[in-house]
């Protein structure tokens, strides 16, 4: 596969948080969509880094490039909560940049993000960040075992 095109595949969760978004508003479908597609978007991202041990890029290189896109949807989403306030913030940039951590199962990050937080219980901003946090190096794992599946059977 083409360089270009595994490149342009790295936007994929970000697409998907969108449609989880989205579709959480649906009444019959959204929770359907709110489970099944973070599931399909984690099969994606292994079937990725397998394809990503298909060019002549090593791990790290493979690494930074396949994760590149949540990587800079981390950075935003440091700059628009962290260093912005309320009345500062650009809302399309701070919504686009939870999409890509939207499309990890809730279920992985979410018990673990909660006990970022001084008090039990509460979900605040210490808790969010390490959500998306949490979620950048749960898809970097599932991209390094994809690429390692596909060194070791390429």
């Amino acid at each position: 596969m083409k360089k270009a095109v595994l490149i342009l595949l790295t936007l994929v969760p970000v697409i998907a948080g969108w449609l989880i978004n989205l579709s959480i508003t649906i009444t019959s479908i959204g929770m359907v969509m709110y489970y099944a597609l973070p599931f399909a978007v984690l099969l994606f991202w292994f079937w990725l880094g397998k394809q990503y041990a298909g060019t002549d890029w090593n791990l790290g290189q493979s690494l930074l490039i396949g994760n590149a896109t949540g990587l800079v949807s981390l950075g935003l989403y440091i700059w628009q909560f962290v260093f912005r306030t309320d009345e500062t913030r650009n809302m399309f940039i701070a919504a686009l940049s939870q999409m890509f951590g939207a499309s990890v199962p809730g279920f992985l990050c979410s018990w673990l993000a909660i006990m970022f937080e001084t008090q039990p219980g509460h979900i605040g901003a210490a808790s969010t960040l390490a959500y998306q946090v949490i979620a950048v190096i749960i898809m970097i794992v599932v991209f390094a075992c994809g690429f390692l599946s596909g060194k070791r059977n390429g």
